[in-house]
């Protein structure tokens, strides 16, 4: 599909149009050493980084993103970073303490939730959890879909939503120009430089969000099921409706009587596949589909570290777990198609 190319051309091509396709500053921009939480957070920021920079991202991939446990290794990077970028929402408990331990007067910090507004700065009033302002030209008002699912409170997975991520671009870009200007200083070719490579990721990212309106246009108001409550802000981005998920708490396993509950949501909803994430033990999720007589799905809410390529992964999953019924095998786990 159209789509599909454009975006893996994006995903494969960004650091090399950043890196090479664009005219270099006659002075070389100082490498900064920049952390992230989160694996997701590694593909939104690293393509704002000068050449040379170290990106360090303190959760390993492969394991769940809750309640991360800081390592030494970890406050050894925090340290010396230069540029923080995290989450907030409470997805990481121990992080403003960590930080306040490891303080540094020029660090820049980046606290996804603050950026768009669905938690408040030291000494803001409290927001709304879905905050209701524009950025970037986007409404956060344009939900699409995705009644009668409440979170019991702000759903943290911000980066799942690329609309979200294209005003987190920006807030990042200029956290690397303060660092730069408090390392060294800037000229204005090297302001040059960092604004097209601003310009050049936004476009990056919104492609996403264009490709996934498209792509999921057709499949608006189909039900899905979940591993766990991680992709309400998707579904409601593009018109999806989250009918029950897997597991109701992250760090437990769910009871007999919660399955039974999914199953009758399964066959209520008309929902075709159940889609389990890597994260977790897929059991469960499988006992359900049998039950119901319908497909399992991958869907994927961290990654390796690769954005793009988690994003075009979830939304092939996505297309092909709600499109026709023989597009999954009853119980049978499904490998999500490489972009």
């Amino acid at each position: 599909m159209m789509g599909r190319a454009v975006l893996a051309c994006v995903a494969a091509g960004i650091a090399v149009g950043v890196a090479a396709g664009q005219p270099r500053p006659a002075e070389p921009l100082p490498p900064l050493d920049v952390v992230v939480t989160i694996p997701p957070l590694k593909g939104l920021v690293q393509p704002l980084l000068p050449m040379g920079s170290t990106l360090t991202v303190l959760m390993p991939p492969g394991r769940g993103e809750h309640g991360y446990e800081f390592k030494p290794a970890d406050l050894a990077a925090l340290s010396k970073a230069d540029v923080v970028v995290f989450i907030g929402l409470g997805l990481e408990p121990n992080l403003d303490a960590v930080l306040r331990k490891t303080a540094r007067p020029h660090r820049q910090e980046v606290g996804f939730g603050r950026v768009v507004g669905l938690e408040p700065a030291a000494g803001d009033a409290k927001v709304d959890d879905h905050a209701g302002h524009d950025h970037a030209g986007h409404d956060h008002d344009d939900h699409g879909g995705h009644e009668g699912h409440a979170h019991a409170g702000p759903d943290q997975h911000l980066w799942l939503d690329p609309v979200l991520c294209a005003d987190l671009v920006p807030v990042v870009a200029q956290a690397v120009v303060k660092s730069l200007e408090t390392k060294t200083g800037l000229t204005a070719l090297q302001r040059e430089e960092l604004a097209r490579t601003e310009a050049v990721h936004t476009v990056a990212v919104t492609r996403v969000d264009e490709a996934w309106r498209k792509r999921l246009a057709p499949l608006a108001g189909r039900a899905i099921v979940t591993h766990h409550d991680a992709f309400s802000r998707p579904a409601e981005r593009y018109g999806l409706r989250v009918a029950a998920v897997v597991r109701g708490s992250h760090s437990t396993e769910p009871t007999p009587g919660q399955v039974a509950e999914v199953v009758r949501a399964v066959k209520k909803e008309g929902v075709r596949t159940i889609f389990i994430e890597p994260q977790f033990d897929p059991k469960a999720a499988k006992r359900i589909a049998t039950a119901a007589g319908v497909g399992v799905g991958t869907l994927d809410p961290l990654g390796d570290g690769d954005w793009f390529k988690l994003m075009e992964a979830n939304l092939a999953a996505l297309e092909k777990g709600l499109g026709e019924p023989d597009a999954a095998q009853p119980g049978k786990a499904d490998s999500a198609r490489k972009p």
